[in-house]
């Protein structure tokens, strides 16, 4: 976990966080990033902590990963649970060094022609013809287990799709959402966000939408503050009252329907603008809070902490004083993690 403090290395006193804009070349490629450094608070001289290399590296190869859509680590992963296989044998279909995909799943950038070769195993029916070209390095079992698998997955994206009893296409390969700086570099997840919703309907009393929209803006940018990876991967949009998730209508209403939240008037309570009666939520139950790292936690209890009991007018009025909404609320644009997380004036590292 990131300090604002730590003990300097050079006295018997502190040193503190400062972080400012720099450039760095990354494969002949310049990027714009925001460096990391602490500083003695008696001496002024710079040093950083492993914690921060990595920080600062990861903004730099996050940006290049974008640029030439290279797999992200995650999805590196994911594609290997995809097919049930280990990393080891992910490295033998793929031609690879015996622990190279291990380490791709770990951060290690790839060269340009095995990021085009992560991509092209992304699909089951190109993944199919790299396993029959070693088919004679596999087992039996092994071959037709594996076999079976990708007939599975080819299978399902041939699915027809019907409406009303009538045929109207094929369902075809799931479209998942490319990591981006306006997702915070993952790809956006429907559980992690439900759960985010319910841990705060769970901890505060007549939460109601704008409040609960700013608490999750500033979850997921406060997170990737800290470890350049929003948690959600919401992308959020600068509106009227302030920062809010892009689809945030549908992600409650589909969250209403799986029982997770109740969806009433109350008319009552509170008005709208207009003053029509505002639609409130409610948590159907306790928020899982196993979905969540031990980083994510500890985000979400400084910003319950923080800003969890301050009213809809004063979490309004700060998110109104972030660059995130005032550079982008004009056009009402889509806000970019890596442009304005680290210039969150409602939550400074604690």
């Amino acid at each position: 976990m990131i300090q604002p403090h730590i003990d300097s290395p050079f006295t018997d006193g502190s040193a503190t966080l400062r972080w400012e804009a720099d450039t760095q070349v990354f494969r002949k490629e310049s990027f714009n990033y925001t460096y990391h450094f602490y500083e003695c608070d008696e001496t002024g001289e710079r040093f950083i902590t492993p914690e921060l290399a990595n920080l600062n590296t990861a903004q730099v190869y996050n940006q290049y990963r974008e640029s030439h859509r290279i797999m992200f680590p995650e999805q590196i992963q994911a594609m290997r649970q995809r097919y049930d296989l280990t990393a080891a044998r992910m490295s033998l279909l793929l031609d690879l060094g015996p622990n190279q995909y291990r380490q791709y799943e770990d951060g290690e950038m790839p060269s340009a022609s095995n990021a085009r070769l992560l991509r092209l195993a992304s699909n089951p029916r190109t993944f199919r013809e790299m396993v029959e070209a070693k088919r004679t390095e596999l087992r039996s079992n092994e071959y037709a287990k594996l076999v079976n698998r990708l007939l599975e997955l080819i299978d399902q994206e041939q699915t027809p799709v019907k409406v009303g009893g009538l045929l109207v296409g094929i369902a075809g390969p799931a479209v998942v959402e490319e990591p981006d700086q306006f997702t915070g570099y993952v790809s956006p997840d429907a559980e992690k966000f439900a759960e985010l919703v319910l841990f705060y309907f769970h901890y505060l009393d007549n939460l109601f939408k704008v409040r609960l929209l700013k608490l999750l803006f500033y979850s997921d940018f406060y997170h990737y503050r800290l470890t350049n990876r929003a948690i959600t991967g919401q992308r959020y949009r600068a509106i009227q009252h302030g920062p809010v998730p892009q689809e945030y209508g549908q992600r409650l209403q589909e969250m209403v329907q799986r029982g997770q939240l109740i969806a009433g008037f109350h008319p009552s309570l509170v008005q709208s603008d207009n003053g029509a009666p505002v639609l409130k939520y409610e948590a159907a139950r306790k928020p899982n809070m196993d979905v969540f790292s031990e980083t994510e936690r500890h985000v979400l209890a400084v910003v319950l902490q923080r800003l969890g009991r301050k009213s809809r007018r004063e979490i309004e009025d700060l998110s109104h004083e972030e660059k995130a909404w005032q550079e982008n609320q004009a056009q009402k644009g889509i806000i970019s993690y890596q442009t304005y997380a680290y210039d969150l004036a409602a939550l400074q590292l604690v």
